[in-house]
């Protein structure tokens, strides 16, 4: 697709000057035009120009002040202005560049020069903005850590919008069994480029505590919260100190085989803490300061009982200061008021309600601050129903994994009686594994190795139930044609022989792009 030519406001209330701009200009970019400041404003606001070309005296509000306005606004404040005026004195320069513009033309203008100028400017912004972007790539894999998609009984969303597109705010995910996990949600002090590395060392030096901690006990305990924070204030503070900056955070562990939430919280913006079986919403905070604070006192830690169906919201201050035109701010409480009536809404669909209620509220999707907000949600069914640990295997899309995938069938069924589940039977199942197996690395999986499968089992009197987890393209068995049989074909058997060779086979696609394929083999009255 051919790249649109760049877009170049003129205000002027001069309609000579406007045309002596307009032809000069009119060949290499695309042009609007404004007469007043009210206007130059309003059209800027809608269609964010490239680059403003400013006249100073206007009636009504001149010049210096639609500098200023633009400046003071996020959306607008990186637009490049230029003034372009009769008003030749140095003391008339000086207040044009320190209200915010960038270049300043005299009149009456060549337009050799207005039209160079104007080429310069809009380099040096594209320039700028491909580093932006650039950097912003290189900040989500430095800042923004991947959720842990293979421990049961948790649903993990996320979202981050950036107020300089690159920016201070970070979380990271730390597993440490499949019943527990740790989270860290931080925000460095400032914006831009130095509060992202900043932030990136902060999260790398989590990991390289973490792991020493690990090594000294042997792996054989993990490390409280607060021996971690404590660690990793002790090798960050000489840093803070000399950049006379600091960090917020909340770190948290999750013991799913406890439910239990344990967190150290450093000035952090209070955790969200939803109680389903209560419908009401408790703020989690701590008593330490930020990291960057001379430590007076040890980390506090604090652990709270949690529930099937909680749902707990990490967030920034950026989310909750969020600000309408007059500067009324979003709130904390306006954000535990949306959390409760939607609290019980699929993740993934809650944090995008969450935003639009946001932007909703300020009329912009762009803001002063960073925006972050994690969701995790405890699901409703208790864990040790629905997952034993026992019943459980991990492992990756690669034909080689089958032979452990029908051991571990073998395993869980070798408790069952012969009677009620022969050998005949069992190869049936294993059959039918296989055929999923296939079909995931295949058709979710697109022939990739390496993706992650997991595969949950649990019985009761009455039926074993094979659970086959992927994260890759969805299955709709509505889309497959029925197998033909009349020997003109190879392929094509796969689902016939699932549907066939087990009781019931149910396909389904949950939060997350986690997809599942549920084997049910009946024990009484079966086949």
């Amino acid at each position: 697709m051919k790249k649109a030519k760049p877009l170049v406001l003129i205000v002027d209330d001069n309609s000579v000057n406007i045309d002596l701009l307009v032809n000069t200009l009119k060949k290499d970019y695309r042009l609007g035009i404004a007469k007043n400041g009210t206007t130059a404003l309003e059209y800027t606001d809608k269609h964010l120009p490239d680059l403003i070309l400013l006249d100073i005296m206007m009636p009504g509000m001149n010049g210096y002040e639609v500098c200023t306005r633009l400046k003071a606004v996020t959306r607008t404040r990186d637009i490049p202005v230029i003034f372009i005026t009769a008003m030749s004195e140095a003391g008339h320069k000086t207040r044009g560049f320190e209200v915010g513009a960038l270049d300043y033309i005299t009149k009456p203008f060549h337009a050799a020069e207005v039209k160079a100028r104007v080429k310069t400017h809009l380099a040096l912004k594209e320039a700028h903005d491909y580093d932006i972007y650039i950097a912003s790539k290189i900040q989500k894999t430095l800042l923004l850590g991947s959720p842990p998609r293979d421990i049961p009984g948790i649903q993990i969303s996320q979202l981050t919008i950036a107020s300089q597109k690159v920016d201070g705010d970070f979380y990271d995910f730390f597993k440490h069994s499949n019943l527990c996990f740790d989270i860290v949600v931080g925000d460095v002090m400032g914006k831009g480029v130095p509060a992202a590395l900043l932030g990136a060392a902060m999260k790398s030096h989590f990991l390289r505590v973490l792991n020493e901690q690990l090594r000294l006990s042997g792996k054989k305990e993990l490390p409280e919260p607060a021996k971690i924070i404590s660690s990793v204030h002790s090798g960050m503070i000489d840093q803070l100190e000399d950049l006379e900056t600091f960090v917020t955070l909340c770190y948290a562990r999750f013991d799913m085989s406890k439910y239990i939430f344990s967190f150290v919280d450093c000035g952090h913006m209070r955790t969200i803490h939803f109680h389903d079986d209560l419908n009401t919403c408790s703020l989690l905070r701590g008593v330490n300061m930020p990291l960057g604070f001379p430590e007076k006192e040890p980390f506090r830690q604090i652990s709270v009982q949690f529930k099937p169906g909680d749902l707990f919201v990490f967030y920034s201050d950026g989310l909750t200061e969020s600000k309408k035109v007059n500067g009324s701010l979003y709130g904390e409480k306006r954000l535990v008021d949306f959390i409760q009536a939607n609290a019980r809404v699929e993740p993934e669909n809650l944090i995008k309600s969450i935003w639009n209620d946001v932007t909703a509220f300020s009329h912009s999707e762009t803001f002063d601050d960073d925006v972050t907000c994690v969701l995790i949600k405890i699901d409703k069914e208790p864990l040790s129903t629905v997952f034993p640990d026992e019943g459980r295997l991990e492992i990756m899309s690669d034909l080689k994994e089958l032979g452990r995938v029908r051991s571990f069938i073998r395993e869980f069924c070798a408790k069952i009686d012969d009677s009620v589940l022969d050998d005949k039977r069992l190869n049936l199942i294993e059959l039918a594994a296989t055929e999923v197996m296939a079909n995931i690395i295949k058709h979710a999986y697109n022939k990739r190795s390496g993706e992650p499968i997991q595969i949950n089992a649990r019985m009761s009197a009455d039926e074993v139930v094979f659970e086959f987890f992927d994260w890759g393209q969805g299955f709709d068995p509505e889309s497959v044609p029925e197998p033909v049989f009349d020997g003109s074909h190879d392929e094509g058997f796969g689902l016939h022989i699932i549907t066939h060779f087990v009781d019931e086979v149910i396909y389904s696609h949950g939060d997350g792009g986690r997809n599942c394929a549920c084997l049910k083999i009946k024990l009484t009255g079966g086949n």
